[in-house]
Parts: structure tokens; sequence; C-alpha cells
């Protein structure tokens, strides 16, 4: 079995891909989740825009934070690629 450095970069690239999305991905199931426990709770649109609003921001929050770790993984993985470029010519 070879090093290939492409493996790792596309990792890093389907990472970046995941961290685009899942803000709005974990934003809108916030917002769904969110309005179906305020109208079951209040049994009105009031609970229902309530508890989408309240939801959605707590899903948002959830977002940015799995977002930020993704991001954090995939430039880990890419600073092990440019510590291999760098050090590969040193042996």
């Amino acid at each position: 079995m070879q090093y290939e450095s492409k493996v790792i970069e596309q990792f890093a690239e389907r990472l970046y891909g995941r961290a685009k999305s899942i803000i709005i991905r974990y934003t809108v199931f916030g917002v769904l989740i969110g309005a179906g426990v305020g109208y079951a709770a209040m049994h009105s649109p009031v609970g229902t825009g309530i508890g989408a609003v309240i939801a959605g921001i707590l899903g948002y929050s959830l977002g940015v934070e799995k977002a930020f770790l993704l991001k954090l993984q995939a430039q880990t993985a890419l600073c092990q690629v440019q510590i291999e470029r760098n050090t590969a010519g040193a042996g």
C-alpha cells in the first residue's frame, strides 16, 4: 500500500461539502421539530411560530458548531498532507 495525498485531499473536500450544507439542514430540522412541538403544546399558530423560531435558532447554533468541527477535521487532514510534502525531501 502506498501513500496518496489525493485521498486525504478528497476526504477534506467532502468534509467541507458536508459543512456547507449542515447548517441549513440543522436549522430546517429545528424549525420543523419546533413548529410541531409548539403546535402540540399550544394548539395555535402563535405556538407553532414560537416553537419554530426557538428550535430554529437552536438548530442553527448546533449546525454552526458541527460545521466548525467538520472544517477543523478537514484542516487537520490537509495539515498532515502539507507536513508530508514538507518532509518528503528531507529524509
